[in-house]
């Protein structure tokens, strides 16, 4: 008994060093419709920091050379918003789903994500 107790603390204080998700990021997954080959194509996200400690995005991974993403790399105070912009120019005819995640110092986890989703024609 006393070791399935020592075990649940054990894993109870555990839990409480992990990060939380500190990040929100609106809209999570942006339908962009029909788009025409080789065209740019801008859109926004917004990013609230929603704990109580300055957050920096360190880095924001896509999953190909085409998705463009730029923000500003002043740290976001808590309660704050930032503007993300994103530019797809897609290289490929068909349908796509393009993923977003976003990088934070400290870290958040799970990591915030973003989805394009459309198709090219």
């Amino acid at each position: 008994m006393i070791r399935k107790f020592f075990f649940a603390a054990l894993f109870a204080s555990a839990w409480d060093l992990l990060p939380a998700q500190t990040l929100s990021v609106t809209p999570s997954v942006i339908q962009m419709g029909e788009i025409a080959f080789k065209s740019k194509n801008r859109v926004e996200l917004t990013c609230v920091n929603r704990s109580d400690k300055p957050l920096v995005i360190r880095d924001i991974r896509t999953d190909c050379t085409c998705t463009k993403p730029s923000w500003p790399k002043s740290p976001l105070m808590p309660g704050d918003s930032v503007r993300v912009a994103v530019t797809l120019t897609p290289t490929d005819r068909g349908a796509f789903y393009k993923t977003i995640r976003f990088v934070t110092v400290p870290a958040s986890d799970p990591a915030p994500q973003a989805v394009l989703r459309g198709k090219v024609y």
